[in-house]
């Protein structure tokens, strides 16, 4: 009798225990939540376990009250219906914060939010702002495509790995003041014409590719691992005057593009490519020493000035409808400073080095691409052949 007088307590304390844990979810498990019902449900819940997933046949609004973490995905894929998405109390995701085709979804209410595993926000056409009030100051990667957000405001993060911003009509800022590092791909491309970027504090990053932009703004950055690639963009000046490295850097079909300032630049892993930037008429990288790749110029221009160049692994073309003299060039090739295949001359119908038209002018375009592979076969190679493809698709589809 005494061992049943500890045991059956025992028992009930256990039970009431897994009642508790099956009621905020499980490791590995999904709560669905179909109505406000099911998200109720949940206000017991400080934390719930697993994936909380907001099922298409949902409706109105749907509010998490109480809870305070979800150590899995919060997602939402189809609910057409669904105005509203709160969680007043919640302050981080541990995977996945997904919402995906939600047309109707006006609100996304969660002020104490600021971690996530990760943002990925597709197809939600009527969202204007995201209520994030305190910020999301923590997230491996953003991805936002195809919404109807007017800026940024409430991600503040400090450093990211992949960052995509496409197709946001209505986004005219990107400030993200914080931020200072990104450890992956940054693309912002296809959002408002008039969009004005600021990364004040970005001061290192592997790849980034800006189109579609009328300002950018990166004062610090100061080292890239990959590519800098800029395309269709509509500002006349581009600067990023701490900048000492990167791999690929690439300027292609900027119209309005008068200037590149870029005082510090003193190599590139990869290559340099510039084309079809109508109104650019001096090309000047003081500095620029090293470049492992290829170099490639075509457009307008009447003046290039490398002065501090000592070693071009890959090949060098330079061709240009501008009064343009090679002689300078001619003395680097003979040289030996530029190692690969050799061409540089004034024409009517500029070509870069992969075949593309080198001036706008011109029935087609493409972008020249170079890469380290350059070196190797005393060739161009080119290494962002696909992103300039993507580049003239969305150029045709805008």
């Amino acid at each position: 009798m005494a061992f049943s007088k500890y045991i059956v307590p025992a028992l009930m304390a256990s039970g009431a225990a897994y009642a508790s844990s099956s009621s905020c979810g499980k490791s590995g498990s999904v709560t669905n939540i179909t109505a406000q019902a099911d998200a109720d449900a949940l206000s017991s819940c400080t934390t719930v376990e697993g994936d909380v997933a907001i099922l298409s046949q949902a409706a109105n609004g749907i509010t998490f009250n109480g809870v305070q973490e979800i150590t899995g995905s919060l997602t939402a894929a189809g609910a057409t219906n669904v105005t509203l998405i709160a969680a007043p109390d919640l302050t981080s995701i541990g995977n996945e914060f997904s919402l995906s085709s939600i047309i109707l979804l006006t609100t996304l209410n969660f002020p104490e939010l600021t971690s996530v595993g990760s943002i990925n926000f597709q197809a939600l056409p009527n969202l204007q702002a995201l209520t994030f009030t305190k910020g999301v100051s923590k997230a491996g990667s953003v991805s936002i495509t195809n919404t109807g957000l007017t800026s940024l405001s409430g991600i503040e993060l400090t450093s990211v790995g992949d960052f995509d911003l496409t197709a946001n009509t209505a986004l005219s800022t990107i400030n993200v003041n914080d931020i200072k590092n990104i450890t992956g791909t940054l693309i912002i491309s296809a959002n408002k014409n008039s969009l004005s970027i600021e990364f004040p504090n970005l001061v290192s990053a592997q790849n980034l590719t800006f189109r579609n932009t009328s300002s950018i703004s990166v004062p610090s950055l100061a080292n890239l691992t990959g590519e800098l690639g800029l395309f269709g963009n509509y500002f006349s000046n581009f600067s990023a005057p701490n900048l000492t490295t990167c791999a690929d850097l690439d300027f292609d079909g900027n119209a309005d593009l008068t200037e590149i300032n870029l005082p510090l630049l003193s190599s590139l892993t990869g290559g340099l490519a510039i084309s079809n930037n109508d109104k650019l008429d001096t090309i000047s990288f003081p500095k620029l020493s090293k470049v492992q790749g290829a170099i490639d110029l075509t457009g307008d221009y009447t003046n290039v000035s490398l002065p501090a160049l000592t070693e071009v692994k890959g090949g060098f073309n330079a061709e240009s409808t501008g009064n343009f003299s090679c002689s300078a060039f001619d003395s680097l090739r003979s040289n030996n400073v530029i190692q690969g295949t050799y061409n540089c001359t004034q024409t009517s119908n500029p070509t870069t080095m992969d075949g593309g038209s080198g001036s706008s002018s011109s029935t087609s375009s493409s972008a020249s691409h170079t890469s380290s592979g350059a070196a190797v076969a005393n060739m161009a190679v080119p290494s962002m052949g696909v992103t300039a493809v993507l580049g003239a698709l969305l150029s045709l589809l805008m």
